[in-house]
């Protein structure tokens, strides 16, 4: 890439003399004068009073979305752009800004941060509108659209918005093309859809506003300005490698889309079940190109196929030479009611025939994605639109996206695997994801379901064992062993003279707070000789596995002798050992599924390691999932949970009753008190993140 920039660049070089060369008189006794050369003063006016008339109104965007990852849900935060267009508080942004978003809200140019709730989206324009909600009514101002793309090459135009999440931000450059479809001199216009997005298409009605204001991600749903102060498009996307390539969805054609999402939610489609292609490259002269029917759509019952030639549509000739062309003409039919009748004139084969048919309603393209944890799954619905695009001839029923690896659905017999399709469960039918409901709720008994499933034409049966709610681990009770409650390192032979002592053994290196060794007089750095009669004498400089078999061997709460050296002296202490605290491994652990953490027991060895009282009480965070609930709400790995709503967590118990109460209360966040490190830190989780997936 480095090469060919350099090469782009030394050919705009070498190119520019050759043109004035040629362009110049020969002889020209007077030079022509120049138009006059816009002044910074006024070009730098100009783009104030561009910036002033939008920039106020344009707003960073904060979303909490969630998608899946290994059968479960994952909650992400990202940001946006968007612009006020009205004043009831209406903001413009991109669908894939909004897009499987939880919760959002909205910072204004002045710092103020609102709620906001989805409008509506539309993902074939990559379109959606929120709506800021304040405390109070009020009336926003806002910016305007433009009402005509009327721009041309080499206009000036700001990019606004909040790149890398870096709000209050603008660019300037010039429109590249104001006309511009993402087909390259090397791709085939008939996989441009698919490329763009295969289950979620988008940019088939408009196209794009190419320009080289610099934008980065963050810039998506950001306003493109004129130097008039209007908003001419909407930034939807970018080049990170390849220069400074942007595109934005033309202004007029938003404003279109918006208005419908404001009114009706959704977008109003007419459908007529083909799509075009322009007649490049094809040798027609005349009309555009079915490039593909859908099945069972009206233009199947019609008996159009792919191959033939629209030339008239209700009477009026169309014509699509060019790719440019062919979106304005879908637009024209998805704006058609639905349900009239349409008039069309083709050509097959050299000869003309005239089709009348019916719109219908523009059908989705991809359904609902959903996980369902008693399986261990993420399932997204089938749609019409999907089981065409994979060959299927049934429309109905879930398709796995993703797996928990280890999870029912993993394990099942046989297991399931991504791409399946999901068409019964216990015998009953599954059309959508309502059906999954009688399986949501643990049963009394556990039974292993039946699941009838899809794959690669085949119809396979599998039985799934369900799981349901927090996982909890109960490791088996160990027989209690001997403790002293210190820490050793070998001194051999070769290291007594660097140790300044007398003997061989094990010096102590560390005394736990409240040891045996410890409470009859032992101190760091004293040597222990021998145990009992044992003699004490390492083999290597590192292993403690002579002097941990000794202190296992002793009886718990008989007095033992210790022969412990300080420097040249020695002296025998009694010591009585106790029971070993429990070690990480020997405590008990639950799987909070609604958090997405695993915690544990607080054990002696944390409350060693943290410097806490020995009587510290809490949770212990083992880990944290960064996609989950408590990521979001930025627990972390270690952190001590001492209190959750309000409620003490002193331990799992309290901790599994404490969240219960906090899920009931009408309260929208809920406070998360934690130790970490040498700090008590308070945390705040939004309930938004704690909605269930599942309708």
């Amino acid at each position: 890439m480095k090469y060919k920039l350099t090469w782009l660049l030394t050919l705009a070089l070498t190119s520019t003399p050759a043109f004035a060369a040629t362009n110049t008189p020969a002889a020209a006794p007077i030079a022509a004068p120049a138009p006059p050369a816009a002044t910074p003063e006024s070009t730098g006016s100009r783009i104030a009073a561009a910036r002033d008339a939008v920039m106020p109104y344009v707003v960073s965007i904060l979303t909490v979305s969630q998608s899946f990852q290994q059968g479960d849900p994952t909650l992400s935060l990202a940001s946006g752009s968007g612009t006020v267009i009205s004043p009831e508080g209406y903001i413009v942004t991109n669908a894939h800004v909004v897009e499987k978003g939880k919760a959002f809200r909205v910072v204004f140019a002045d710092g103020r941060e609102l709620p906001a709730k989805l409008i509506g989206m539309d993902t074939l324009s990559d379109l959606a509108v929120l709506q800021a909600q304040p405390p109070k009514p009020e009336v926003f101002r806002h910016a305007e659209f433009a009402t005509v793309n009327d721009l041309q090459a080499g206009d000036t135009v700001l990019a606004m918005g909040a790149p890398w999440g870096l709000s209050n931000s603008m660019s300037a450059g010039i429109v590249n093309n104001p006309h511009r479809l993402l087909v390259s001199l090397f791709d085939d216009e008939a996989d441009y859809e698919d490329r763009l997005g295969p289950d979620l298409p988008t940019g088939r009605y408009y196209a794009w506003i190419q320009h080289d204001a610099p934008i980065a991600p963050g810039n998506s749903g950001g306003p493109l300005v004129d130097m008039r102060g209007r908003i001419v498009g909407v930034n939807a996307r970018g080049m990170v490698l390849g220069g400074d390539l942007a595109f934005a969805i033309p202004g007029p054609d938003a404003k279109r889309v918006v208005d419908a999402l404001i009114q009706f939610h959704r977008v109003p489609r007419a459908w007529l079940g083909f799509r075009l292609r322009s007649l490049k490259d094809t040798g027609f002269a005349h009309g555009v190109l079915l490039n593909a029917v859908d099945r069972d759509s009206p233009a199947d019952r019609a008996g159009l196929r792919a191959g033939d030639l629209l030339l008239t549509l209700d009477g009026k000739p169309v014509d699509a030479p060019q790719p440019i062309d062919v979106p304005g003409l879908q637009r024209d039919i998805a704006q058609m009611p639905v349900g009239r009748r349409v008039a069309l004139g083709m050509q097959r084969d050299g000869k003309r025939f005239d089709v009348t048919l019916g719109t219908a309603a523009y059908p989705r393209d991809a359904g609902d994605e959903v996980g369902y944890a008693p399986f261990g799954v993420s399932l997204r619905e089938l749609t019409a639109s999907m089981a065409h695009r994979r060959g299927l001839d049934f429309d109905d029923g879930l398709i796995v996206t993703t797996l928990r690896p280890g999870g029912p659905a993993a394990t099942a017999r046989p297991a399931l695997a991504s791409g399946d399709v999901i068409r019964s469960i216990d015998g009953k039918p599954v059309h959508g994801i309502r059906d999954l409901k009688p399986w949501l709720d643990k049963p009394a008994k556990i039974e292993p379901l039946l699941i009838g499933f899809m794959r690669d034409g085949e119809n396979l049966l599998s039985t799934v064992r369900p799981t349901y709610g927090d996982r909890s681990r109960t490791p088996l009770p160990e027989l209690p062993q001997a403790w002293v409650g210190v820490e050793v390192q070998p001194v051999t032979s070769s290291l007594q003279a660097a140790f300044e002592t007398s003997g061989q053994g094990f010096r102590i290196s560390r005394l736990y707070p409240g040891s045996p060794l410890a409470a009859a007089g032992a101190q760091v750095g004293d040597i222990v000789a021998s145990i009992g009669d044992r003699m004490l004498k390492p083999a290597s400089d590192d292993s403690s596995d002579l002097f941990d078999q000794a202190v296992r061997d002793l009886e718990i709460g008989v007095p033992a002798k210790f022969v412990l050296l300080r420097g040249t002296h020695s002296q025998t202490l009694s010591v009585k050992p106790i029971a070993s605290p429990v070690e990480t491994n020997g405590l008990k652990t639950l799987q909070v599924s609604r958090l997405r953490i695993q915690v544990r027991e607080l054990g002696f060895y944390d409350r060693v390691a943290r410097h806490l009282k020995a009587d510290q009480k809490g949770v212990y965070v083992a880990t944290v999932e960064r996609g989950g609930p408590a990521g979001l709400a930025h627990l972390d790995g270690g952190d001590i949970v001492l209190s959750l709503g309000g409620q003490a967590t002193p331990d799992l118990d309290a901790f599994s009753a404490a969240l219960a109460h906090a899920l009931a209360s009408p309260a929208s966040s809920i406070p998360i008190l934690v130790v970490r490190g040498a700090e008590v830190r308070l945390l705040f989780l939004d309930r938004n993140w704690l909605q269930d997936s599942l309708p």
